[in-house]
């Protein structure tokens, strides 16, 4: 619970900024202060808050505000070390503060490693925001944010940025410069591997912290805050909320619940332990609620428009099971998914009744057929995604045609390409929900890694045995815009020229929309 302001605190740190709310309440869920006065951290200023601000998760009535403070110069992400300290927050409704709404304290250390979370509440409906921090010498940069609509508010639009796979070591942060600069997002939604776990390699632009694979929590708490110091991923998280999941990278490459592809226990040590340790520094350096212990599955509505369930296909899944095992991939008794998530997910789209339901998934839900190379089964799929689980894949898409759910949408990244397509339907009937999937910001898109020309030619190759797809990209690094309204849904897909420039030139690449009436996609020429 938050601790209200005493008067002497609020007016020693809103002086310079010359805020005059004294004494507003502080919001609920804020950690408890447990001293009146803080460590004095950080005298030279802006020094205690290198790693930027966030926000994320937001609700009618409340958003999370993140930061993380560095008490003393070797208190660096992971390393244990450095005081706990008070930390004061404010939320106004304007950039200079001069009409506040929320303020309050809380208290940070290095068990925590120095992160800062707070979720604000009492906020009102679709409005935008400004939060800060300080401490007794330093303010943070200021964050804007902005909730979201009431329940049964009708809503014009909405207007989401778009990202995945995001490799620190391979590229530099273009797309993020790009979403931050625009000015018109409501969100930003993140569809995994918002860090990557791997060790620095030779040719890499840039190096890890820690330069081997992440394995402990001090490894995950380091790599998070290597993120943070980027200048674009600071900029985006300035901008506004982010709504993220995650996926195989946020821990370990091939990540199931019982293990994962690239771990073994005889050098890595326990699974377990591993994957405690990612998770804990996931949520720590994340503004993210939890509404599940131990996951990022949870839902978030958007007035009348949208609904949009954001769904974690790592923690509950059933192993992988190898591309030509057709009666593992069959098997009823496997799951992506987890039986509780399942039945979750079907009990809210049965039930919502928002114009569209976006679902955040992590792995592709639509069909893709891929060329083997093998003439003798000329056709494979890619077992880990939802072709990988047919028996839930089935499942789903079932439920979607029984309740008529075509106003579905998935949102996916994973894949280092982009897609657009629909889902199909059984016996040439209409198509029983759409399918989007966003390239990577940074990872090497896969068409990059054939000769001149390859590329290309597999993607011809995807999209003739995958009617349902309507194109496909797997040269091009970048991000999205997502714009709802009533009568449409409408993915953009931007292009970043070069990644390894940190000044890279992003530019539209491609536009496609489902209509709102036939529920059917088509090419958009213009992007929003």
């Amino acid at each position: 619970m938050g601790t209200p302001l005493h008067r002497r605190d609020f007016v020693r740190i809103t002086a310079a900024s010359g805020a005059a709310a004294v004494g507003i309440a502080a919001a609920p869920g804020a950690q408890a202060a447990e001293a009146d006065e803080p460590v004095a951290v950080g005298a030279a200023q802006g020094s205690s808050f290198l790693h930027g601000v966030a926000s994320g998760d937001p609700l009618p009535d409340g958003i999370v505000i993140w930061t993380r403070v560095t008490p003393d110069p070797d208190c660096h992400p992971g390393s244990r070390r450095g005081p706990a300290c008070l930390v004061f927050w404010e939320v106004a409704l304007d950039r200079g503060f001069r009409h506040p709404v929320r303020a309050g304290r809380t208290r940070t250390g290095p068990d925590r490693d120095h992160t800062v979370h707070v979720d604000v509440r009492g906020l009102r409906p679709g409005t935008t925001y400004h939060f800060r921090f300080r401490t007794a010498h330093d303010s943070s940069p200021v964050g804007r944010t902005r909730t979201a609509p009431a329940a049964r508010q009708h809503v014009a639009g909405l207007r989401f940025g778009i990202a995945s796979c995001v490799s620190y070591a391979n590229g530099h942060f273009a797309g993020y410069r790009h979403l931050a600069g625009r000015g018109d997002l409501d969100a930003v939604i993140h569809l995994g591997d918002y860090i990557y776990e791997f060790a620095t390699k030779p040719g890499n632009v840039r190096t890890m912290e820690p330069p081997t694979a992440c394995r402990t929590l001090a490894d995950y708490r380091a790599r998070h805050g290597r993120y943070r110091t980027d200048p674009d991923l600071q900029a985006m998280h300035a901008a506004a909320p982010i709504i993220a999941t995650w996926d195989d990278h946020d821990v370990c490459s091939g990540w199931w619940s019982g293990g994962a592809d690239e771990h073994d226990p005889a050098s890595d040590g326990s699974w377990a332990g591993r994957v405690a340790a990612a998770k804990q520094a996931y949520f720590e350096w994340l503004p993210v609620r939890r509404a599940v212990p131990g996951s990022t599955q949870r839902r978030l509505s958007f007035g009348t428009l949208a609904d949009l369930t954001m769904l974690d296909l790592r923690s509950f899944r059933s192993r992988q099971v190898a591309s030509t095992d057709t009666a593992g991939l069959d098997d009823r008794a496997r799951t992506l998914t987890g039986r509780d998530q399942m039945g979750w997910l079907k009990d809210g789209l049965a039930r919502g009744t928002a114009t569209w339901n976006l679902i955040a998934s992590s792995v592709m839900a639509a069909p893709w057929w891929l060329p083997s190379g093998r003439p003798e089964a000329p056709v494979t799929v890619n077992p880990d995604q939802w072709d990988g689980y047919r028996a839930e894949q089935s499942e789903l898409f079932t439920h979607l045609r029984n309740h008529d759910k075509r106003n579905t949408v998935f949102l996916t990244g994973d894949l280092h390409s982009s897609w657009a397509g629909e889902v199909p339907a059984p016996g040439g009937e209409a198509p029983l929900a759409s399918q989007f999937v966003m390239t990577s910001v940074t990872s090497t898109p896969f068409g990059t890694l054939y000769p001149g020309g390859v590329g290309a030619q597999i993607v011809a190759a995807i999209l003739q045995l995958n009617p349902h797809l309507q194109w496909g990209d797997a040269e091009a690094n970048g991000c999205g815009v997502l714009d709802v309204t009533a009568a449409r849904v409408q993915m953009d897909w931007y292009k970043i020229a070069d990644r390894a420039d940190p000044d890279s030139a992003v530019t539209h690449l491609k536009s496609f929309a489902v209509d709102g009436a036939t529920k059917r996609m088509a090419p958009a020429t213009t992007p929003v």
